[in-house]
């Protein structure tokens, strides 16, 4: 590049901050002027895309425009999550990031394609669902130390499904075997075909949310022995969890939080986090999120980029003890 192209790129440059410095807050108060596009990276009707559309409604509202749904699946999350992080970084296209999409992955794929810090503007987290461990009545373990007496008493006798490597209920099988000194036997799914087998016995157990698992467990075909957040869940209230199971540092709640792409103007993201303390804030919808299994955990843009620091570097041991790996 010769010296006058240099020149003018700095000129540029310096040109484009001024214009931040000097029309941030007027961006602010203009924004949204027209409908946002908030990314989904899993398919509709998942967990993810419930707690998305009842996000977006309560934004549509807060703010005057619509925020419309993409779904864009494919590879663990990691799709939806790139498109977002190479969509322009003007408030406009945001993405409703997981643990998954922005802790685990980064650990699971080689080649990712995005950076979870350095690129998004994190915005506000929203909440977390705990997992209930599960098994087949037939399985003679109705609580968790008899099931790690039975698995011990026979090592590589008990499977444990998951959703697909790397998934949250393979990290959490696994990390009970790591934790428990067990050798249990991983067997994954696809969302569809885990039911029926797990159903029949023809695996053992599984960590997973609750309400999907609401009729089976109420139905007695299948048998929950605990929880794996950090305080019982009120809707199994005399389940122990892990923690009380004798696994102190058995604490597995996957989470949602509200990102957009590195570069969004700070007065957006602020402007957008207040929005989201305002909709978490209405009984109507911590009411439908807790029907979903989600407990509200709001945070906002400083806190959440500690925690999502915080949560790669702690996932990071688990994916390598779990032997995991995707392209």
């Amino acid at each position: 590049m010769s010296p006058t192209c240099v020149r003018r790129f700095v000129v540029l440059i310096a040109a484009a901050v001024l214009v931040l410095l000097v029309h941030g807050p007027s961006l602010a108060q203009d924004y949204p002027a027209r409908p946002v596009r908030l990314i989904v990276p899993y398919a509709a009707g998942t967990g993810t895309d419930l707690v998305a559309r009842q996000i977006a409604e309560k934004l549509s509202e807060a703010l005057g425009q619509r925020f419309t749904i993409e779904n864009k699946v494919g590879a663990g999350g990691s799709l939806g999550t790139l498109a977002a992080a190479r969509s322009a970084p003007d408030g406009y296209t945001l993405v409703l990031g997981t643990g998954q999409t922005h802790a685990v992955n980064v650990s699971l794929y080689k080649n990712l394609g995005y950076d979870p810090v350095a690129d998004f503007a994190p915005v506000a987290r929203i909440g977390s669902q705990p997992l209930v461990m599960v098994v087949h009545p037939s399985l003679a373990a109705p609580r968790v130390e008899e099931l790690v007496a039975l698995a011990k008493a026979k090592p590589g006798s008990i499977s444990y499904a998951s959703t697909g490597s790397g998934a949250s209920p393979h990290l959490a099988g696994a990390t009970f075997a790591t934790l428990a000194g067990l050798d249990l036997v991983h067997v994954p799914y696809n969302n569809q075909q885990v039911f029926p087998d797990l159903l029949s016995g023809r695996v053992s157990l599984m960590f997973y949310p609750y309400p999907p698992l609401k009729g089976y467990i109420d139905a007695g075909q299948l048998r929950p022995l605990a929880t794996t957040g950090a305080v019982r869940s009120p809707w199994l209230a005399a389940l122990p969890t892990m923690v009380e199971a004798g696994y102190p540092s058995f604490v597995f709640a996957p989470w949602y939080a509200l990102y957009a792409p590195a570069g969004t103007p700070s007065s957006i993201v602020e402007k957008l986090a207040r929005a989201v303390d305002r909709a978490l804030s209405d009984a109507d919808i911590r009411a439908r999120l807790s029907e979903g299994g989600t407990y509200v955990e709001l945070a906002g843009p400083t806190e959440l980029a500690a925690f999502t620091a915080q949560e790669i570097a702690r996932f990071a041991p688990i994916v390598a003890a779990s032997g995991a790996r995707a392209e």
